[in-house]
């Protein structure tokens, strides 16, 4: 048997068979063909990568509330005439006269060298420097908080040089963050969605003076509008879901290579990675794209055609 070589024509045909519905009033080449599918199907990445991201920011923000919102820090400053282990027992105390602490452990010098490590590098750490202590302090969640104020002042009171970190300041930042990268990535969400409706109006309305003729013969053949814009539609329907899947098979795929990336690489805190379970959210990418795409070709045929009567 003679293997035929492919031939460029034949390969345009069957990218187009696969990306593009050719069975409709619109052509499968020009402004409603393969190029609008790749254009779906970059707004579709963007708008992956944009929600991807979000949801990714978010689940690590509460990861990050939860851990800090459970804990507290008590540092014991070297205060000169005042004995260490004296400060570290008086503050011992007073946590335990606490309600609401579950645990109270003193950190080793080998635990601080370790947090500062990122920041100052192994040998830095490893130094003689003056690390002050550290008692990490673990909340019961199942009880009701402890006065914060309060046991800050008992802290003070108890030893000089003992004070309490209730983390509040981070939890700030970290809100503040959150809530601005959340405002912003629903801000280009938006942009994204008007962004394909103004690419599909377009495409639809140049599909239509294009096919100008063939409008006007399923007319007088006793065609109506309602069946005219059903097959437009439908033509728009699959574009849409066939450019939103491919815009999010290019996203996963970069979700992919960012996660290994960041995995191979030494970060002071872990960066947000995408989460399987927001993979069921990003499936409505392209489900969304397919409804934009439809209403969008409906309101536009259905305008047009209105006009062309």
């Amino acid at each position: 048997m003679v293997e035929v070589p492919m031939t460029g024509t034949v390969r345009r045909s069957l990218l187009a068979r696969l990306f593009v519905e050719t069975r409709s009033v619109m052509p499968a080449a020009g402004s409603t063909g393969l190029s609008l599918v790749l254009v779906i199907a970059t707004m579709c990445f963007l708008a992956s990568l944009t929600l991807g991201a979000v949801l990714a920011v978010n689940h690590a923000t509460q990861s990050w509330t939860r851990q800090l919102s459970g804990a507290l820090t008590v540092e014991i400053l070297a205060v000169e005439g005042q004995d260490p282990e004296m400060q570290r027992d008086a503050a011992l105390t007073a946590l335990s006269k606490t309600p609401g602490i579950l645990t109270a452990k003193t950190l080793s010098r080998d635990d601080v060298a370790a947090l500062i490590q990122p920041w100052l590098g192994v040998d830095v750490a490893r130094e003689d420097l003056p690390f002050p202590q550290l008692i990490d302090v673990r909340l019961d969640t199942s009880a009701p908080p402890p006065d914060l104020d309060a046991l800050a002042a008992a802290l003070e009171k108890s030893a000089p040089g003992v004070r309490l970190d209730s983390h509040r300041q981070w939890l700030d930042d970290i809100n503040g963050a959150a809530n601005a990268a959340q405002g912003l990535s629903y801000a280009i969400l938006a942009i994204i969605t008007l962004t394909t409706i103004a690419i599909v109006t377009f495409a639809t309305r140049a599909g239509l003076l294009a096919n100008h003729e063939i409008v006007e013969l399923l007319h007088l053949i006793g065609a109506r509008d309602n069946f005219i814009a059903s097959e437009i539609q439908r033509h728009f329907l699959l574009l849409g879901l066939r450019g939103g899947v491919l815009g999010l098979a290019l996203s996963l795929l970069a979700f992919g290579g960012m996660s290994i990336v960041m995995n191979s690489s030494s970060l002071l805190v872990s960066m947000p990675t995408i989460q399987p379970w927001t993979l069921t959210s990003l499936l409505l990418v392209p489900v969304m794209a397919a409804l934009v795409s439809v209403i969008t070709a409906r309101m536009t045929v259905m305008r047009g055609l209105g006009r062309m009567m």
